[in-house]
């Protein structure tokens, strides 16, 4: 159909398209749209929703800045403005934090790269999501709304942003959800290792040094990889719940388009094609794989951690899978109102996003960073940022 190979094709200005009804090959045309090569393509059924208080507080505390960033939300409010009756400063808010969310979601790795961007979207839309895809056009990305069971019932000054094609009669029609092709990624022989997780009950008593380096069963490897398949680096993860989410630095998965996770004692990769979630100033992330985790404990602060207190690190630096080392921690930093925690315990590359112990076998911090030129200066971040960041997702 004409309409969906102009889309996948289009060159020039971005436009912002609206498909309504069904056609004939509807599904096939989808299909095909899936499989347009060379450029960067999300489509997606449907828009997480935010439901984390303290990711909500954070969104609150930062519009200013989110708006000083991105001069396009101010034509984007611009329009809001225009198509209500009655403004009211507290719908306008929830507004803003939705759409900054869904940006930080779907849009700010994407626009990060370059290339024709391709944003489909189906499913419940309203005027927050209406609205999100007009700032998408905004930004550069070719928009197209699917609509199989007829027009939005939105206001008539947001429909006139973008351009409606009929194409068949309307009705409900299940569209499959995208997923994108995956990369193959080499098999790399690995050491096996007979892991056996301590256990939780005797986490009040200090476990042993081999106690604690078996809890590298909960820590990952991550192969990062760009969206044509090509590997850019590979970094360390640490198991936050039995649901399979993985925290892990931002600056480990911010620039690739697909993951590979590597568990011990287990063959198989497990892929994963999205960031849930991201803190750009704590460099913390979460990703997502299909397979149930033994999840470490995020330490809860009952004490003040003190210098010369003994830690243990986990990660996999230089690609070596889940190396451990100990040290103590030799002093706390500040920068940016960010915590750190200076520690001795050798880290390389690729120990980024490892797991940072106490002597109970409780995450401390997020291993992120060492000095080349320092003997055994290095960094985590703080569980001071860890539990506020991840407190959705503890199982």
């Amino acid at each position: 159909m004409q309409n969906f190979e102009s889309f996948a094709n289009r060159q020039g200005q971005p436009c912002f398209h609206r498909i309504i009804g069904i056609s004939e090959k509807y599904l096939q045309e989808i299909e095909k749209l899936d499989s347009v090569k060379n450029q960067i393509y999300l489509r997606m059924n449907q828009f997480q929703i935010l439901s984390d208080k303290n990711q909500i507080q954070q969104y609150q505390e930062n519009l200013e800045d989110y708006q000083k960033q991105i001069p396009e939300i101010a034509e984007m409010l611009k329009l809001y403005h225009q198509s209500v009756r009655q403004f009211m400063p507290t719908i306008e808010r929830n507004l803003l934090i939705s759409v900054l969310f869904w940006y930080d979601l779907y849009l700010k790795n994407p626009l990060s790269q370059t290339g024709r961007k391709k944003l489909v979207c189906s499913g419940k839309i309203g005027y927050k999501e209406y609205l999100f895809c007009y700032l998408a056009y905004l930004k550069g990305c070719d928009v197209l709304l699917l609509l199989p069971e007829g027009e939005l019932n939105i206001s008539e000054i947001l429909l006139k942003q973008s351009q409606a094609f009929t194409i068949g009669q309307t009705g409900s029609i299940h569209i499959p959800e995208y997923h994108p092709k995956k990369p193959e990624i080499p098999n790399r022989p690995q050491q096996k290792i007979n892991v056996v997780h301590p256990d939780r009950k005797k986490q009040n008593t200090e476990l042993s040094s081999e106690a604690l380096a078996r809890m590298a069963k909960s820590v990952v490897m991550i192969a990062v990889y760009d969206k044509d398949g090509n590997f850019t680096g590979a970094g360390s993860g640490i198991a936050i719940s039995r649901d399979g989410y993985i925290l892990t630095n931002l600056h480990v998965v911010g620039d690739g388009q697909v993951y590979a996770v590597r568990l011990e004692n287990d063959e198989q990769v497990y892929p994963s094609c999205q960031i849930i979630k991201y803190h750009t100033q704590f460099n913390l992330a979460v990703i997502k794989i299909e397979k149930n985790l033994e999840p470490l404990r995020i330490y809860d602060g009952r004490m003040e951690l003190v210098r010369g207190q003994k830690v243990i690190a986990i990660g996999s630096p230089m690609g070596l899978f889940n190396s451990v080392s100990d040290g103590i921690i030799a002093g706390f930093r500040k920068s940016e109102n960010q915590e750190y925690i200076q520690f001795t315990a050798a880290v390389s590359d690729g120990s980024c996003g490892g797991a940072l112990l106490n002597t109970y076998g409780e995450v401390i911090g997020i291993n992120t960073a060492h000095i080349i030129k320092g003997e055994n200066m290095n960094l985590a971040v703080s569980y001071k940022q860890i539990l506020p960041f991840i407190l959705g997702f503890l199982r």
